[in-house]
């Protein structure tokens, strides 16, 4: 194979790869957006059920818990305790899995379902806290916590999709925001609240959906 035929070769493959990439991230997306409906039944459609309960990428919100959403997102998460400062719209004292990669570096955040007095436990257990440039303080629970926690069940889901999204993108997978709140000059936060979602569009940072079951928001 001659050398020109090589450099052909090894371009289709890297288009190829490009492609599938693409692919891949459009597929979460569209994926978490799909149309939704009260009662749908398509286990991996977003919708809310008969019971209020939002399902968003194959979890129901207040009913899955950790270790399943970890068979259903074919990763395992990084869990840990978070202080929120009080400025920070989560403030407080939280406890979240992370997943860093489910789809081309597409990032999945689930806020565990627990009570003040279940966090403060976890908090005497778990390491002295690090604190970040952002003033939020990680802590990283004890070894026989990591392993009861998988048990949580899920309250709320953020995705971090790792493409651009537009204010037009929302509106065609979601339909028209209840709410549009200019957060500052660089986010704005679109509502919608039959599916319980905040959607956060920045100039300087990735998107970020944020879902939470509707009956819990009122």
């Amino acid at each position: 194979m001659t050398t020109e035929s090589k450099l052909r070769r090894s371009d289709r493959t890297g288009l190829w790869m490009l492609l599938a990439v693409v692919a891949i991230t459009a597929a979460v997306f569209f994926w978490t957006s799909s149309r939704y409906h009260e009662g749908g039944s398509a286990s991996l459609e977003t919708h809310i059920d008969a019971r209020g309960h939002l399902h968003v990428l194959g979890i129901t919100l207040g009913e899955t818990n950790l270790k399943q959403a970890e068979i259903i997102l074919q990763s395992k998460s990084d869990v840990a305790l978070y202080i929120y400062p009080q400025e920070h719209p989560k403030a407080g004292l939280k406890l979240e899995a992370f997943f860093p990669a489910i789809a081309d570096h597409t990032k999945v955040i689930l806020l565990l379902d627990l009570t003040q007095a279940q966090l403060k436990g976890l908090e005497s257990r778990a390491t002295i806290p690090h604190q970040y440039q952002n003033r939020v303080a990680r802590m990283n629970l004890a070894p026989d916590d990591i392993i009861n926690m998988r048990h949580a069940t899920i309250s709320e889901l953020t995705l971090i999709p790792n493409l651009i999204l537009t204010a037009e993108n929302l509106k065609s997978r979601f339909g028209k925001p209840d709410h549009i709140r200019h957060l500052d000059s660089e986010r704005d936060q679109y509502d919608f609240n039959a599916i319980g979602l905040q959607a956060t569009l920045s100039k300087e940072s990735p998107p970020t959906l944020h879902f939470t079951n509707p009956a819990a928001r009122k």
